[in-house]
């Protein structure tokens, strides 16, 4: 039999799971709008500024719903670099291609982490709820990201 403190434990590394690649991926965004380069600068540099700012508003919400369960939240950059599962992002000018498939295979990754958690059939329903949002957001960026390439 599970016990709620059980289901509790496992929504929060379900949430911590997802946190650092939210958190390294909304850092990896501020980094390319701040440095991308290119014919199409202009509308990748303001949607990068945009993405970040969605990626920051999942990571509180996320971060919440860990401190809700009783939990914490854990974003520290050395937590960040020791538990991310992305792709680092290559220091200096990026192209506004490399910038854009950067963030497809970031977003990719990150939709399947939240993903993989959603099939649990343990993660309690507004844990999942959260996820699913999560999901629903990323999808669409990465679906912005490929048009624009």
């Amino acid at each position: 039999m599970t016990t709620a403190t059980q289901l509790d434990n496992l929504a929060i590394a379900a949430l911590q799971d997802v946190l650092v690649n939210v958190a390294e991926l909304a850092s990896q965004a501020q980094q390319a709008h701040w440095n991308v380069r290119g014919a199409a600068f202009l509308p990748v540099h303001r949607w990068l500024d945009e993405l970040a700012q969605t990626l920051r508003a999942h990571t509180d919400t996320l971060a919440e719903r860990i401190a809700g369960l009783g939990g914490w939240p854990d974003a520290c950059s050395e937590t960040l670099s020791e538990r991310n599962t992305l792709e680092s992002l290559p220091f200096g000018a990026l192209t506004t291609g490399q910038a854009l498939t950067a963030m497809d295979t970031g977003l990719g990754r990150v939709a399947a982490v939240a993903a993989a958690w959603l099939r649990n059939p343990a993660v309690d329903q507004v844990t999942a709820d959260h996820l699913a949002s999560l999901c629903r957001d990323v999808q669409n960026q990465q679906w912005l990201a490929r048009a624009q390439q």
